[in-house]
C-alpha cells in the first residue's frame, strides 16, 4: 500500500495564516494611526487659523494708538502673545495713515512633540475708525462773538513749528464761522482771518452741531474719557500746570495734569488724551500746555499764556484772558446761553489739521482698526509656510 507523506503541512499552514493576519491587523494600525494624523493634522490646521485670528481681533479691539498709530509709513512692528493653545505674533505694517496691514501667524503649542508645531498664517488689511470730528473753521460758535487786544482767529491752516515732518497737507478754513455774522466784532486790534472766507455764516448751527460727532456723541464721547481716567472734574474750576508727567523715564498717563507732551520726541509726545470736565465753568492757566481732545460742559476760559494742540468742544463760551493763549487745531464752541464769546490779550487760536488729526489718531479711545468691507482677509499659509 502506498500512503501520501503529509508531515509538516499543518505548521507552516498556520505560521502563513499568522503571518497573513499580523499584515491586516498591522496595516490597519497603520491606517487607523494615519488617518489619526490626518484628523489631529487638520483638526490643528484649523487651531492655527483661529491662533492667528485672535491675535489679529486682540489687536484691532485693543489697538494701542500711542504705539501703533505713530509707526512711519511702510514700517512695521510686531507683536507676540501666548494662549492656552498656541502662540500668536501680528506684524503690523503702516502703508497709509489710515491704512494697515496684518500680517498674522499661528502656531499650535497643545498636544506635545508629537501633535504640536501646526502653524498657519493669514492677512487682514485694516482701515482706521475714528469719532468724526472735523471743525470747518479755527472757531465754530454761535451768539456774539468779539475779538479783541491784539487777539487772533486764524483759518489758514498751519502745524505747529515742533510738528514738521509729522503731518502733510495744507488744508485752510474760514477763521470762523457762526449762526449770525451780524454778531460778529473786531476791536481794538483784533483780526479774523481765513481762506476762502475770513468768517462765514451758517444758519443751520443748532446744538446737534456740537454734540453728535459721527457714530459718536457728547455722553458717548465724555464717557471714553471717563474710562481713560481723565475726568477732571474733580478740579472744580480752576486747573494749573498741565502738561506731561514722567516717572522713571515713562509718560504717567494716571497723572490728571499729564496733557501729554507738545514735543513729539519727549516720552509723553505721542499721549493725546481725552480730557472731560463738567462745568459750570472751567479756567486752564499758569503757562501750561496740552494736547488731545478737551471736553467742557459750560464755560472755557485761557488765561496766563496756555498752550493746547488738537480739539476743544465747549458747551458754552469760550473766552481767553492774558497774554500768549493759543489753541493749534480747532475749537467748536456752542455758546448756547449766548454768552459773549471773546478773544482778549494777543491769544491766538490757529487751525491745525494736523493738529486735529493727530489728536484723533493717537487716542487709543477714538481710534479702531477695523478690516476693509471688501477682500480684506487672505490665507499665506503657502506662501510663507
Amino acid at each position: 500500500m502506498t500512503r501520501n507523506d503529509r508531515r509538516g503541512f499543518a505548521l507552516p499552514a498556520a505560521i502563513g495564516a499568522l503571518v497573513i493576519i499580523g499584515i491586516l491587523v498591522t496595516a490597519g494600525f497603520y491606517m487607523a494611526r494615519q488617518e489619526l494624523r490626518i484628523g489631529v493634522a487638520s483638526n490643528h490646521a484649523h487651531m492655527a487659523v483661529n491662533i492667528a485670528q485672535a491675535g489679529a481681533n486682540e489687536i484691532m479691539a485693543n489697538w494701542n494708538g500711542y504705539q501703533l498709530n505713530n509707526i512711519a509709513v511702510w514700517s512695521d512692528t510686531t507683536i507676540v502673545d501666548t494662549i492656552a493653545t498656541g502662540i500668536w505674533s501680528v506684524s503690523i505694517a503702516k502703508t497709509s495713515d489710515f491704512m494697515f496691514y496684518l500680517t498674522a501667524n499661528g502656531e499650535v503649542t497643545e498636544g506635545g512633540d508629537l501633535w504640536s508645531g501646526a502653524s498657519r498664517t493669514i492677512g487682514i488689511v485694516t482701515k482706521l475708525l475714528f469719532a468724526d470730528i472735523s471743525p470747518p473753521a479755527a472757531l465754530l460758535t454761535r451768539g456774539p462773538v468779539s475779538v479783541k487786544g491784539g487777539a487772533l482767529i486764524n483759518g489758514l491752516d498751519d502745524p505747529p513749528d515742533s510738528w514738521a515732518g509729522y503731518c502733510t497737507g495744507v488744508t485752510n478754513k474760514p477763521g470762523l464761522i457762526n449762526n449770525d455774522t451780524s454778531q460778529i466784532f473786531t476791536k481794538g486790534g483784533g483780526d479774523i482771518t481765513g481762506s476762502p472766507d475770513d468768517y462765514d455764516e451758517d444758519p443751520t448751527l443748532v446744538d446737534e452741531s456740537f454734540t453728535t460727532f459721527g457714530d459718536m456723541d457728547w455722553a458717548e464721547l465724555t464717557a471714553l474719557a471717563a474710562a481713560e481716567g481723565k475726568n477732571v472734574s474733580s478740579f472744580v474750576s480752576n486747573i494749573n500746570n498741565t502738561g506731561p508727567v514722567v516717572t522713571g523715564g515713562v509718560c504717567d498717563q494716571t497723572a490728571l495734569t499729564n496733557w501729554g507732551d507738545t514735543i513729539p520726541t519727549a516720552p509723553c509726545g505721542a499721549y493725546f488724551p481725552l480730557i472731560y470736565h463738567d462745568g459750570p465753568s472751567l479756567t486752564i492757566q499758569s503757562g501750561g500746555i496740552g494736547q488731545g481732545v478737551l471736553l467742557v460742559d459750560g464755560d472755557l476760559t485761557l488765561a496766563g499764556g496756555y498752550t493746547f494742540y488738537g480739539i476743544i468742544i465747549i458747551q458754552g463760551a469760550f473766552n481767553t484772558a492774558g497774554t500768549g493763549n493759543k489753541v493749534a487745531g480747532a475749537v467748536m464752541a456752542s455758546n448756547a446761553a449766548l454768552v459773549e464769546t471773546g478773544g482778549v490779550g494777543a491769544s491766538e487760536v490757529q487751525y491745525s489739521s494736523c493738529a486735529i488729526q493727530r489728536a484723533l489718531l493717537n487716542n487709543a479711545s477714538l481710534s479702531r482698526a477695523r478690516p476693509l468691507s471688501e477682500r480684506s482677509w487672505i490665507d499665506l499659509s503657502a506662501v510663507v509656510n
